[in-house]
């Protein structure tokens, strides 16, 4: 007869105790998922960044052009990323002894897939740069140049 009580008495504990992992168990799923997303922006940031030091070095476009082809190759984070372009050194002429290089730095603000951590991950600035010294003379690319991905 005492057992008949016993049950009665714990029938909501499963519920209870659902009810205070269930939160635990959610942030944990969308945090790890927020920081794959934040590690896959940070990844395609710094590629592009250094696709873009490299259409630099082999002057493939003036720095506005070789923004947008930089803007072009960051799909998942390019969308709102500054892009700053800067010559260091002589770019006139190629010296083998002490070439000129081209730097190519990009920033970004972290974009939320979930947007419920934003307390957590909203805030994250992201930033990539990449230099490569130039293999010839540059042509097209003559002054550095800086702007923002649409």
């Amino acid at each position: 007869m005492f057992r008949l009580f016993r049950r009665d008495r714990e029938k909501g504990a499963a519920l209870v105790e659902f009810a205070v992992v269930l939160p635990l168990f959610i942030t944990l799923i969308f945090g790890t998922m927020e920081a794959g997303w934040l590690f896959a922006q940070q990844v395609e940031l710094r590629n592009a960044t250094r696709e873009g030091a490299r259409l630099a070095v082999v002057d493939y476009s003036d720095a506005s052009g070789i923004i947008t082809e930089t803007c072009a190759r960051a799909d998942l984070s390019g969308n709102g990323a500054n892009v700053v372009i800067t010559l260091n050194g002589s770019d006139t002429s190629f010296d083998p002894v002490s070439p000129a290089s081209v730097t190519v730095a990009m920033t970004k603000n972290y974009q939320s897939l979930t947007g419920l951590l934003d307390f957590a991950f909203g805030s994250v600035t992201m930033a990539s740069s990449a230099e490569m010294r130039t293999e010839r003379p540059l042509v097209n690319l003559t002054a550095g140049g800086s702007g923002t991905c649409s």
